[in-house]
């Protein structure tokens, strides 16, 4: 888990982004991204090994939930791509009944929408961003359901881990959605 260092003449850090990554190739992006957030969000990486999802996501839910008590207990948002998407999804379910409030917004990238269950506690009571390739916004619908709060689609047409623009244009909207929650 990693943590950007934050020097005593910076306001305090008001929202915690938590990228679950499920390669160390996403691992050092979200290194990377941690120096571009703007000063009220601090970037918390968390590795997830691929050991991870043998376990039903209820059971990697749990597991996250405990590592991370720290940071779900005060207000966070998630970000999951891939895989992590889906365990981003399952910790964000969990967070919500344990930690009510706490849990401002999730980001998903670069998986298409699970199937939703049919019990209404599934969907999450947070805004939900989904970030989607060019051609995939079929797929992307499904997540509608699980979106309590709203939900924003948007394409971008850069999806590769070490793609700049990619990079780019994902911390903008960070940074815009997570400056608006500082507030």
């Amino acid at each position: 888990m990693q943590t950007r260092a934050q020097p005593i003449s910076e306001p305090p850090i008001r929202i915690r982004l938590i990228c679950l990554a499920c390669s160390r190739a996403q691992l050092a992006q979200y290194r990377r991204w941690a120096e571009a957030l703007s000063e009220s969000a601090e970037l918390i990486a968390v590795d997830l090994p691929p050991s991870a999802f043998q376990a039903t996501s209820a059971e990697l839910a749990r597991s996250l939930a405990e590592r991370l008590r720290p940071y779900l207990e005060t207000p966070h948002a998630l970000f999951g791509q891939s895989q992590g998407a889906l365990a981003a999804l399952a910790l964000a379910q969990l967070a919500q009944r344990i930690w009510p409030g706490q849990t401002r917004h999730l980001f998903v990238a670069g998986c298409d929408s699970p199937n939703a269950a049919s019990r209404p506690d599934t969907a999450v009571q947070v805004p939900m961003t989904v970030v989607y390739p060019p051609g995939a916004l079929a797929t992307m619908l499904g997540w509608n359901p699980l979106a309590g709060r709203g939900l924003e689609l948007i394409e971008l047409a850069a999806s590769g881990v070490d793609d700049p623009v990619f990079s780019e244009r994902i911390v903008r909207i960070f940074n815009t959605h997570l400056g608006l929650l500082s507030l």
